[in-house]
């Protein structure tokens, strides 16, 4: 069924007034493989994950428009973050957690903060992620890596309509597919730092941030963008109007300038 969205405006809108390096992905969960073979144009991954899906998508144009399987994501992580499994008890009892936490029970608690879809079970058995405005489905999620001053700016404008407060749960561990997941699930905007597979099979750099969003929310951040513009435009402004001041023997001397 053809969107009612025009996601390529919606992305161009986006690029523009968050003034993105690369495109925002669109996330799609799919219920049955079927649903993926039949999507045109999508290129599907057999050994792949959630972060490095991203990556094709903001960075690929057309050839960034790739699905998997459940089969084809090797991340346990991500498979039962985004319900393309059911998250296993090693996972959900915190044993993989082990390089990160000083126990088990550490591990669990970073466990269960972490949004996961596939807690009580698979829910999906495909994933497509696509540059926004070359979506061939209409995403479930929006995601988008931002600089911190980037993140101000789509922040300011979730705001703008009702001072609705923005949710953050950074646990460092599979932060993207953690992100997608409450998102999904709470219909809302997230802000997560990359965890490090995404900085290792996402090539995720230094400064960014993630801001992952419910695709209801996608007017309310446009508008938002637009309204407030005029004046919390990225790059924001520095403020000058004050007069420069200098060491005296830096100025020109009048002699000088005569």
């Amino acid at each position: 069924m053809p969107s009612e969205r025009d996601w390529k405006k919606i992305a161009a809108d986006i690029r523009r007034y968050v003034n993105l390096a690369a495109s925002p992905v669109a996330v799609k969960l799919l219920p049955n493989v079927t649903s993926l073979a039949e999507l045109k144009g999508v290129r599907q991954l057999q050994n792949t994950a959630p972060c490095q899906m991203a990556a094709w998508a903001r960075y690929y144009g057309p050839e960034g428009v790739v699905g998997a399987s459940a089969q084809g994501v090797k991340c346990v992580w991500g498979s039962s973050c985004t319900g393309l499994m059911k998250a296993p008890e090693r996972l959900n009892e915190g044993d993989l957690a082990w390089r990160y936490a000083k126990d088990g029970e550490a591990g669990k608690r970073i466990q269960d903060s972490m949004g996961v879809l596939g807690l009580g079970g698979k829910r999906f058995d495909a994933l497509v992620m696509a540059p926004l405005g070359l979506t061939p489905v209409d995403p479930d999620v929006i995601v988008m890596y931002v600089t911190p001053a980037q993140a101000l700016r789509v922040i300011i404008a979730y705001t703008f309509w009702s001072g609705e407060e923005i949710r953050s749960v950074i646990t460092g561990q599979s932060s993207l597919c953690s992100s997608i997941a409450h998102a999904y699930d709470e219909k809302n905007l997230f802000v997560d730092i990359p965890c490090i597979g995404d900085r290792m099979f996402g090539l995720v750099q230094e400064q960014e941030m993630i801001v992952a969003f419910h695709e209801s929310r996608t007017e309310q951040i446009v508008d938002g963008l637009r309204e407030t513009e005029d004046f919390s435009g990225h790059p924001f402004k520095p403020f000058l109007r004050w007069p420069v001041v200098f060491a005296p023997d830096m100025e020109p001397r009048r002699t000088e300038l005569e």
